[in-house]
């Protein structure tokens, strides 16, 4: 027969724990927000989230949430124990880069994707699939539509953005994958990078690449501000039907 008075006593002391428990965890989480927003204060613009990568256990995510219970807003208990949110369990797991810089020379490692981020864009550094030595680049930005004086049409495409799930209304990316990944900053600084060491928002490996720039808008949303050069090889390509009469690539869509 079920002693229901051993029962009730259990089951009290069990709910005192656990609100005990639960009272301790968000006590703790807000503990650790109140240190990581002085931190953020302490940080440059655009260098919090790679300190907390690369300096304490804790997920970016799972550090937002701990910020938020500090600044008193209201986060699920399960949100603030969740033990597969850890960066063992995810960033870690990647590796990080920020890089390699020969004589001055900004170069990304082979089969790293990196997020460079200013006040005019996002520029994304994806490998290629086909050759994690080679790279895609790509600039994601708001503001006046921008112009492609000076740009090569056979190495630049210039967009339009009307992907809801991006933010951005302009693109610009390369053409071809970059073969010399020693050419990469030449490619950040024509689209805009003007500081790599401060603008570096993140580098991580990947498990493959990618087919095309992130971001790369649909071959009918891109321009030209002028019509393509017809030399002989333009001929041939749009003959060929790789390419359009605006110089946009016909076979990748």
């Amino acid at each position: 027969m079920i002693n229901l008075e051993s029962h009730v006593h259990e089951i009290n002391r069990l709910h005192l724990l656990a609100r005990q428990l639960a009272n301790d965890a968000i006590s703790h989480a807000r503990a650790a927000g109140l240190l990581l927003l002085e931190v953020k204060k302490r940080m440059p613009h655009g260098k919090f989230q790679h300190w907390v990568r690369d300096n304490v256990q804790v997920s970016l995510r799972q550090a937002q949430r701990y910020m938020a219970v500090a600044e008193g807003k209201m986060i699920p208990l399960g949100r603030l124990i969740e033990k597969n949110d850890t960066v063992s369990h995810l960033e870690k797991n990647n590796g990080s880069s920020e890089g390699v810089w020969i004589d001055g020379l900004w170069i990304p490692q082979p089969g790293y994707m990196y997020i460079f981020k200013d006040e005019t864009g996002t520029y994304w550094v994806m490998p290629s699939a086909e050759r994690p030595t080679s790279f895609h680049v790509s600039k994601h930005y708001h503001g006046d539509k921008r112009s492609s004086e000076g740009f090569y049409w056979r190495y630049t495409i210039f967009g339009i953005v009307n992907d809801p799930d991006l933010t951005s209304e302009y693109y610009m990316g390369t053409r071809w994958p970059l073969l010399n990944p020693n050419g990469v900053a030449g490619v950040l600084q024509s689209y805009g990078i003007t500081n790599f060491r401060e603008e570096l928002q993140i580098g991580y490996k990947l498990n493959g690449g990618a087919d095309r720039p992130f971001g790369e808008p649909p071959a009918s949303n891109w321009y030209w501000n002028s019509e393509a050069p017809e030399d002989d090889l333009f001929k041939v390509f749009v003959n060929q039907g790789f390419l359009n009469a605006n110089g946009a690539i016909t076979y990748l869509r």
